[in-house]
């Protein structure tokens, strides 16, 4: 496949069918087509270095998905920075990038920062990046596309040519995720790795018909790969929920009403705040065929009330961490899987990807062993942006069955594989405690928490004193109509204790009718062990 190419196919055939439904605008293919190629063009004449990646600051409106075209078909990786992020954390982006060039998709009249969730507003953002970069907001591409349609009506043609996009081995994009220094890391993703990865992303939907794709994550998570480009893969609509509607859980309903959604991405906490909504069911979403999980573990009672609204819709659990290009595996969850008492697996992965628990020498340990995830395959990133060092430390070269080197990435989460090559995980590695003697995985509780009746989701806290661990606190996520009584924390305890080890019960339990999201909409842990 080639991307790049799809979309131009499906622009010229059909320039005004639908590629983005944003809150206030659409925007066709044939606008997204011609936009990014005018802007590629000025891109290419600027003298940036060649390959030299670009930051792409903005939110949800049409002018993101251009820019990300834009720096594709002018042969640049781009690098996605969301309104969201605070100052410091976009200035050390930018700065690690090193490009003098950034692309904005707001300028200083621009409404997306209002929402409350970063510490800035817009303009402040550009004033401090204007002093160290060259930034081409809206009203200068503006100006770029009228000088185009200038030398258009002369007969002429001001776009980027063919052939300058991306090549397969070249870098098609870098999402910067958090680094145990405090300075983010930027994982890079060839053009390749996306278009392997959109080989398996096609086949997670139903073929046929017209597809229009929910995209519940800001550009800069890499869930909205998912979205976002098996959209432009398969010639659909890609409607995009924003951060005041997230905000405003009616004007999200009627959004998603609005836009005819036949496929949902999103991370499990974003679909359990939907939940809260009665209205949020098969009659809202009538044309509705999947969910597609990905981005932190679907609980079993999250999936059957799911289940239980959308009759006709098909759930899809999928795992997969940055460095491997969004997923790698996927299944369909079934009644008879919320039924029994294990975890909701992951899935099997995909074609061309190997997946494996190793223990701490990196020894490949048998099927149902737990240990540390390595997957192995072609949408294995190319390691971490001018960071050799932590390159070597998580990436490796291995062999395949058939003797063929293969990219490698150890991920830290923990998990199994069983006999039948289902992946099962049980949260991250570094969750691992000692309190009392005892090693324990707190994801182990979590998961075990997840599994009693009413509970659709917890998170589990070491409590510290004296700079010691001396207890377990766990915040339980059920609907407001459950008990709240103490009554209900004894039997939760009593249950656990069946199920775990007494060390390992917490000796708290918080009732919550929600839990609090980051930005990504996954679950905020920090705010919430802030808020007990």
């Amino acid at each position: 496949m080639n991307i790049t190419e799809r979309i131009r196919r499906t622009a010229e055939a059909d320039p005004g069918r639908t590629a983005f439904v944003f809150k206030n605008e659409t925007l066709s293919y044939g606008q997204l087509w011609h936009r990014s190629g005018v802007i590629a063009k000025w891109i290419a004449e600027s003298g940036i270095t060649p390959g030299q990646p670009i930051p792409v600051y903005g939110h949800k409106n049409g002018w993101m998905p251009v820019c990300f075209l834009a720096c594709t078909r002018s042969g640049h990786a781009y690098v996605p920075m969301d309104t969201c992020m605070s100052l410091g954390r976009i200035r050390d982006i930018a700065a690690a990038v090193g490009s003098r060039m950034i692309l904005s998709a707001e300028n200083d009249r621009s409404e997306a920062g209002k929402h409350g969730l970063a510490d800035h507003s817009v303009s402040e953002v550009l004033e401090s990046l204007r002093a160290d970069y060259d930034i081409l907001d809206p009203e200068k591409m503006e100006i770029v596309l009228n000088f185009a349609e200038g030398i258009r009506q002369k007969g002429g043609n001001y776009c980027i040519d063919p052939g300058q996009e991306n090549r397969a081995e070249d870098v098609q994009y870098i999402i910067f995720t958090s680094g145990s220094t405090g300075k983010p890391k930027g994982v890079q993703i060839t053009r390749r790795n996306l278009e392997a990865y959109l080989d398996f992303s096609e086949g997670l939907i139903e073929p046929g018909g017209h597809h229009v794709f929910l995209n519940q994550a800001p550009f800069h998570f890499d869930l909205s790969v998912m979205d976002t480009w098996t959209g432009l893969a398969t010639g659909s609509a890609v409607a995009c929920v924003d951060h005041g509607m997230i905000e405003e859980l009616n004007e999200l309903m009627a959004f998603l009403n609005r836009a005819q959604i036949t496929d949902w991405v999103s991370t499990p906490s974003f679909a359990e705040l939907c939940l809260g909504c009665p209205e949020f069911r098969q009659e809202l979403l009538p044309d509705l065929r999947t969910f597609l999980f990905c981005g932190e573990a679907l609980g079993k009672q999250t999936a059957g009330r799911l289940k239980e609204r959308f009759p006709r819709t098909r759930v899809i659990n999928t795992y997969g961490p940055t460095e491997t290009t969004v997923c790698v595996t996927a299944v369909e969850i079934t009644e008879e899987m919320i039924r029994s008492e294990n975890l909701l697996p992951v899935g099997y992965p995909k074609k061309e990807t190997g997946i494996y628990a190793a223990d701490s020498s990196g020894r490949r340990l048998a099927a149902g062993e737990r240990g540390e995830i390595v997957i192995t395959g072609d949408t294995v990133s190319a390691g971490y942006f001018r960071d050799p060092e932590r390159t070597m430390k998580r990436f490796f070269r291995t062999e395949s069955s058939q003797g063929i080197a293969q990219r490698a990435f150890r991920t830290g989460d923990l998990g199994y594989v069983d006999e039948q090559g289902m992946v099962y995980m049980m949260g991250r590695m570094d969750s691992q405690i000692k309190m009392k003697g005892y090693r324990i995985e707190l994801g182990d509780i979590e998961a075990n928490l997840q599994k009693l009746e009413g509970v659709s989701g917890a998170a589990v806290f070491p409590q510290v004193k004296d700079g010691q661990i001396r207890s377990l606190a766990a915040c339980v996520l059920q609907s407001r109509e459950e008990d709240q009584s103490y009554a209900r924390r004894k039997w939760i305890r009593r249950t656990l204790g069946s199920m775990l080890p007494s060390y390992m019960v917490p000796r708290k339990i918080l009732f919550f009718d929600s839990f609090p999201m980051t930005s990504n909409g996954k679950l905020d842990r920090r705010k919430l062990e802030a808020m007990i």
